[in-house]
């Protein structure tokens, strides 16, 4: 009989368990395994596929490149069996214990977290908002392994395997401190090339923020600070000289409180698109589909009010 035929069928749910939890343990307790039983089906998977599929980082496990593509050739067919087979069309958010996971920066966790937690108080769901990759291909790995439920992100990947909608837009500005020496009311091309930059860890088609959202080449900023944080950011112009950037909702809302101008850019700036990213296989989970329309009706209404 040839390999083919003999092939387990249930190595690839394992494996595509473990890719997800990132876990040989979680999968076990997932699948009511034991990890002894979970470690031999990702041997005997490696010994069929002749590549090595997870490698040990830290404490825990990270698919190789191979296991990545190998997932990623599995992934649409394994989830419509197990839709099917699971009847996920029952989802019920009234009755539902389950937990959501959300990429979004730091201005979507601000516009949305006091909402989400109002409208779920009354249910047994939870949301749990987490800060979005510095990096675009580790948001895209984890929204692909379900380690996330969706992102909301000012990049749309233009791949099949993701389904995006835009959800609202804001636009970029610069911020300083109100007694800045050389700056007041407004900031010349001039003097923001000449200031020293507060900048965000945060790329975007491997460039920078604003790099990203302008259609120029811009030159080189003297940089004064590298940070992960916008808040930190804004905290740190307030007590500088040196400038940054920051969308326009998220830059009034912590003016007053630091003592900043809030300036518009003496260049041409794409207004920041947001969208709501998924993975396509789950454009079709009733779970999914309540999330985004519960994301999607509450940025709505923070919108209207805004305006």
């Amino acid at each position: 009989m040839s390999q083919q035929k003999q092939f387990d069928l249930n190595l690839l749910r394992v494996f595509a368990t473990v890719c997800r939890t990132a876990s040989f343990s979680r999968a076990a307790e997932e699948l009511d395994l034991t990890q002894s039983s979970v470690s031999n089906a990702i041997a005997r998977l490696k010994r069929t596929v002749g590549e090595e599929l997870f490698i040990r980082v830290g404490r825990g496990i990270k698919p190789t490149a191979a296991a990545v593509s190998l997932y990623q050739q599995f992934e649409n067919p394994l989830s419509s069996i197990e839709q099917t087979l699971l009847g996920l069309d029952k989802f019920d958010p009234l009755s539902s214990q389950r937990t959501f996971h959300v990429y979004a920066n730091e201005t979507m966790i601000g516009l949305l977290h006091r909402t989400v937690e109002q409208r779920l108080n009354s249910t047994g769901i939870k949301l749990i908002f987490r800060e979005t990759p510095v990096q675009e291909q580790q948001l895209q790995l984890d929204l692909q392994l379900e380690r996330v439920d969706l992102a909301i992100d000012m990049i749309k990947p233009d791949l099949a395997s993701f389904t995006s909608q835009e959800v609202m837009t804001d636009k970029l500005v610069c911020v300083v401190r109100k007694d800045h020496p050389r700056i007041s009311g407004s900031i010349s091309r001039e003097q923001y090339f000449a200031e020293k930059h507060i900048i965000l860890n945060m790329k975007r088609g491997n460039l920078s923020v604003v790099d990203f959202l302008t259609d120029e080449v811009l030159p080189a900023r003297a940089v004064y600070s590298e940070q992960a944080s916008i808040l930190a950011m804004l905290a740190t112009a307030s007590k500088s000289d040196a400038i940054t950037l920051a969308s326009y909702s998220y830059a009034k809302e912590y003016a007053e409180l630091f003592g900043l101008q809030v300036l518009s850019l003496p260049m041409n700036v794409n207004p920041i698109k947001y969208h709501m990213v998924w993975s396509s296989k789950l454009s079709r989970s009733p779970a999914n589909i309540w999330l985004r329309s519960t994301l999607l009706s509450l940025i709505e209404s923070r919108e209207t009010i805004s305006h």
